[in-house]
């Protein structure tokens, strides 16, 4: 339903929607992470409160995982990021100022919102699909991300004078 309403949305909104969806994703791992659990002085009702409060951050996320469908998303995300093509096209926009999935959301989204028209079966309208490769870009790194598209394009050139 999420992609079949995403896809008749304007460019403005769908982008709306990726940056909304970064920030979910980013406040659920900030919950899972469990460090706001930890404070400098512990009172007695945090005996019986923080694990309460831990267990239910960890039923949250797995009913979010659940909801969104992540398991499947972050598939269809390493199969996309996987074609040579898509990943030379993002690293066109992509630079060393990209430190946030919120700044590789911005500079990506074009690039991926223009596949998603060319052919929805390449890339599919759904803007939690392009959170979840925003943020695998940014946790790779912009360097390694891009630096696998680098090692290639010197392996041609060293392979011909070598065999020259």
């Amino acid at each position: 339903m999420t992609e079949k309403s995403e896809k008749f949305l304007s460019f403005d909104k769908f982008k709306e929607n990726v940056y909304k969806n970064i920030g979910s994703l980013e406040t659920f791992d900030e919950i899972k992470s469990a460090k706001h659990f930890e404070s400098a002085e512990k009172g007695c009702l945090s005996f019986f409160l923080i694990p309460l409060l831990m267990n239910l951050s960890f039923y949250s996320d797995r009913r979010m995982r659940e909801y969104w469908k992540i398991e499947d998303v972050n598939k269809i995300a390493d199969e996309i990021l996987a074609r040579e093509e898509i990943r030379d096209l993002l690293c066109e926009k992509l630079d060393a100022t990209v430190v946030l999935p919120i700044d590789a959301a911005y500079k990506i989204t074009p690039v991926l919102y223009g596949l998603a028209l060319e052919n929805e079966e390449k890339v599919p309208f759904d803007s939690m699909l392009f959170a979840v490769i925003s943020r695998k870009i940014v946790k790779e790194g912009v360097e390694n991300f891009c630096a696998a598209k680098q090692k290639k394009g010197k392996k041609a050139p060293d392979s011909k004078s070598a065999g020259d």
